[in-house]
């Protein structure tokens, strides 16, 4: 059904755009095979005039870049439509057209995705495990980000020490790093300066420390990406569960200890 609708969206001039750091000059995204090549902190703008093919297109690029940050370009009064894209519908940024304003002002559309809704345990869950190809990782990811963000007891049945031997099976993190690693994407998702430096989760000071173990990257550079899909993506290749992908590359899912990396994570405290 996507395919179909990606059809009709290139016959109804179905367009993507991409907006990369620091969000001022976009450029056309010919195809979606291209999206492997997008660049962390990337937004991708699609309009056209078949909304349902351009979230088709959006749809599929979402397989191929994950982080990159999904935006459209909606007429009015077509919201209920998005339900029918179950995938997006937790990221997807909208922008509405305006007889006031060019659809290209991209100055708005970067607005937009600042005023997104941060993501919840369940999404940052969702994410990581769909990302992995591992689902049964799921819950007891949404149980670290649960504790790191609302406060709520992982499990009451197992300990810090029993998730850490059950995230060792796919990797290096333990659950004190995933619970820091759903800290550090909700800060970046919260676009206004203002809201970073009066979270109450995490301090500047630990931010830093975060962006520059897990991510490898100074602080600026967190600062000046939006979204919060490219630190978790980031965090992934720190660690070796995934490779930055390039088109025609062949990309192997994680698997069980046989699959694990030798990278050195410094635990977090909870």
């Amino acid at each position: 059904m996507v395919r179909a609708w990606r059809a009709v969206g290139h016959a109804c001039g179905s367009r993507l755009v991409v907006l990369s750091p620091p969000y001022r000059n976009p450029t056309s995204l010919g195809s979606v095979e291209r999206g492997v090549d997008l660049p962390l902190g990337g937004l991708v703008f699609g309009d056209g005039d078949a909304t349902i093919a351009v979230l088709a297109d959006l749809t599929a690029l979402s397989y191929r870049a994950p982080w990159a940050v999904p935006c459209l370009a909606l007429p009015a009064r077509q919201e209920p439509l998005l339900l029918l894209v179950t995938e997006l519908r937790d990221r997807l940024v909208l922008v509405h057209r305006s007889a006031a304003r060019s659809v290209d002002d991209w100055a708005q559309v970067a607005r937009h995705v600042r005023r997104r809704a941060g993501p919840t345990p369940a999404e940052l869950a969702r994410w990581v495990a769909r990302r992995l190809r591992q689902r049964e990782l799921e819950v007891p990811l949404r149980h670290q980000f649960e504790e790191a963000l609302q406060g709520t007891p992982a499990d009451a049945g197992l300990s810090v020490a029993s998730y850490s031997r059950l995230f060792a099976h796919y990797g290096i993190y333990t659950a004190r790093d995933w619970r820091a690693l759903g800290r550090l994407a909700v800060y970046a998702a919260s676009g206004r300066l203002g809201e970073r430096r009066t979270s109450a989760s995490i301090s500047l000071r630990t931010v830093c420390e975060y962006a520059r173990r897990y991510l490898g990257v100074p602080y600026h550079v967190l600062a000046e990406r939006l979204g919060w899909e490219w630190v978790l993506e980031a965090a992934l290749r720190t660690a070796r569960y995934v490779a930055a992908e390039r088109r025609h590359a062949a990309h192997r899912a994680p698997g069980p200890a046989s699959q694990r990396s030798h990278v050195s994570v410094t635990q977090t405290a909870p």
